[in-house]
């Protein structure tokens, strides 16, 4: 391992790149690490286009949460330059019938302005409940979102809806990392134990207390799981 690994980091919905500054802090001095924000394009394949065009030539690659639906299309779209696939409270699946329907009542409440509401009224189910106590956490997340946007999420859920299966695609061919917060509602740690055993070699990684927003909750333990999924030292 180089002292330049480069690590790509790609955030979720309702996320901008600052869902992971902790995690950059954390991170040791051997990572080069980006962490990006996701242009408000409807198809997870848009915007890993966008985001292949500007990054190094190889790359180590984590996606938390929708970030995973993107980096999966990446992958896709340039496995040549995919070092390792680090999958972060997120699942390869496409959405299931149910879940689609979530979607189309996401994308009323955003054109009926309702946008915050919503975001605000899912609070108790992103964070473990130690996390509702820490103003800190709650503003940086708040905040987070208004710099997100509606015109963005609305984007997103989109691309989500439209998402295909890309399970094949972990194979075990390079390093797979499938890390899951301790308390996650969305993606709970015995789903994702479930599918990440059907990758060769793969590490598993549950990082808490933490509920779906790991990344915020848990920054130093993700970081740890990354350096470790990387091969540096932490």
């Amino acid at each position: 391992m180089t002292a330049a690994a480069q690590l790509v980091l790609v955030p979720g919905l309702n996320n901008t790149r600052a869902v992971f500054a902790g995690v950059l802090a954390a991170l040791p001095a051997a990572v080069q690490a980006t962490a990006l924000d996701n242009p408000p394009l409807e198809t997870v394949e848009a915007i890993a286009a966008a985001h292949l065009a500007r990054l190094p030539e190889r790359f180590w690659l984590a996606g938390f949460s929708f970030g995973g639906y993107v980096a999966l299309a990446m992958l896709e779209q340039a496995p040549e330059r995919v070092q390792g696939i680090a999958l972060l409270c997120t699942a390869p699946f496409a959405d299931s019938p149910a879940a689609a329907q979530k979607r189309i009542a996401a994308l009323e409440a955003v054109a009926q302005g309702r946008y915050f509401e919503m975001v605000e009224a899912a609070t108790a189910n992103t964070f473990h409940p130690d996390s509702l106590a820490n103003a800190a956490l709650l503003q940086a997340r708040q905040a987070m979102v208004r710099d997100y946007g509606p015109a963005r999420y609305a984007a997103h859920v989109r691309a989500t809806a439209a998402r295909p299966d890309r399970a094949r695609l972990l194979d075990g061919s390079r390093p797979t990392l499938v890390l899951a917060g301790s308390h996650d509602q969305l993606f709970t740690p015995a789903a994702l134990a479930a599918y990440a055993a059907n990758i060769p070699g793969a590490q598993q990684r549950v990082v808490g207390p933490a509920g779906h927003l790991a990344p915020m909750e848990q920054p130093q333990a993700v970081a740890q799981a990354l350096a470790q999924w990387m091969g540096v030292a932490g």
